[in-house]
């Protein structure tokens, strides 16, 4: 059970899910009730994810009921929620989701929750919106699907980490020219990079991420599949990563530590072996990252014994690079033409290009 000063929620036992069943009388409610009772007694250790929730007042009366509909391996929980009518227009279902979803946060292996209205149910869709869910740009068999991301707390706030969507590119394409104007060469090419990558096939939308806080985009990471020519002719799968960014007013208070290791984390649970990638030991080896030299990979098209300290490598699999040697292949979607990337940055508003100390290109 959890609760605040107003309302309780609480998962219903055997005994009153039978109650309930044998009470309904719509058919439609019934056959439901029935299916969680059933979904209860397949997965007893998860009952309460498949259960019933009363939603009740500070004095014991009932005014709605929740559920969760079920816990499955690689898959969002969704919540629907139901308030009784006389009850409605008083706030009990915005609450009693924001409850629900403190309880499936509370759960280390649930990171986001989803849930399913009718397209013209703006009340449903309101209180979704009161607790932070946003359109996933999907239909469901009941209308537009909805989901929410579990917020973390670092010092500086909060802030979700979540999937990018298609129609949030464009932000996340002047995000990444804000973070990188001006830092590598006079302007950028990284936001047009990104927009190249997304249309290669070695592109891993699973691994495309965003970070966001207070509604506005803040960070990003990508991956890209590539390979490793092995000195004894084999090709090895591994992964490359970014650009990875984060907001310029937010550089240097964690946010970019935390951005890399879930990404790295979230890789590692899709079974990815390695990471291979271009950049400052000093940051990127507080997440594990060491020379790729010590793992005995080379750089493609560097010359023997030019430095190759910007070279780093991660293995997110123990032991996967072992008794392989041989030269890692950038993936060709990084090189882009300077002509492409003027042409592309016309349609972003104008900054003034600068010729700093520590550029690494002209």
């Amino acid at each position: 059970m959890t609760e605040t000063k107003r309302i309780r929620i609480r998962p219903a036992d055997r005994e009153e899910m039978e109650r309930i069943i044998d009470a309904a009388q719509d058919e439609e409610l019934k056959k439901a009730c029935g299916e969680m009772l059933a979904g209860c007694l397949e997965h007893p250790a998860q009952w309460e994810w498949y259960a019933m929730w009363s939603v009740e007042r500070d004095d014991g009366r009932t005014v709605g009921e929740l559920c969760f509909k079920g816990l499955e391996e690689g898959r969002n929980p969704e919540i629907g929620y139901g308030i009784l009518e006389e009850y409605r227009g008083r706030g009990y279902a915005a609450e009693a989701v924001a409850l629900a979803l403190d309880w499936a946060f509370s759960h280390p292996e649930v990171e986001a929750v989803e849930a399913e209205t009718d397209k013209d149910n703006l009340a449903s869709q309101r209180v979704l919106a009161k607790c932070g869910f946003r359109a996933k740009g999907e239909i469901g068999e009941e209308g537009p699907r909805f989901i929410v991301y579990r917020r973390k707390d670092m010092e500086n706030g909060t802030y979700t980490i979540r999937l990018e969507e298609k129609e949030e590119r464009r932000e996340v394409e002047n995000l990444v020219r804000e973070a990188f104007w001006n830092v590598y060469r006079p302007g950028c090419s990284e936001h047009y990079v990104i927009h190249v990558l997304r249309d290669d096939p070695a592109f891993v939308p699973e691994l495309d991420f965003v970070m966001e806080q207070d509604g506005k985009l803040i960070g990003q990471n990508m991956f890209m599949r590539t390979r490793i020519d092995a000195d004894d002719g084999r090709v090895v799968p591994v992964l490359t990563m970014g650009p990875i960014c984060i907001t310029p007013a937010l550089k240097r208070k964690g946010y970019g530590k935390a951005l890399l290791d879930y990404s790295l984390e979230k890789a590692a649970a899709l079974g990815f072996g390695a990471v291979l990638f271009e950049g400052n030991i000093g940051f990127y080896g507080k997440s594990g990252f060491d020379y790729a030299s010590r793992f005995g990979i080379r750089y493609h098209d560097l010359p023997e014994g030019a430095d190759a300290s910007f070279f780093l490598c991660k293995e997110l699999q123990p032991g996967c690079l072992d008794g392989i040697t041989g030269v890692y292949q950038t993936p060709q979607g990084y090189y882009v033409d300077d002509a492409d990337v003027e042409e592309f940055d016309k349609d972003f508003p104008p900054k003034v290009k600068r010729k700093l100390p520590g550029q690494l290109f002209d």
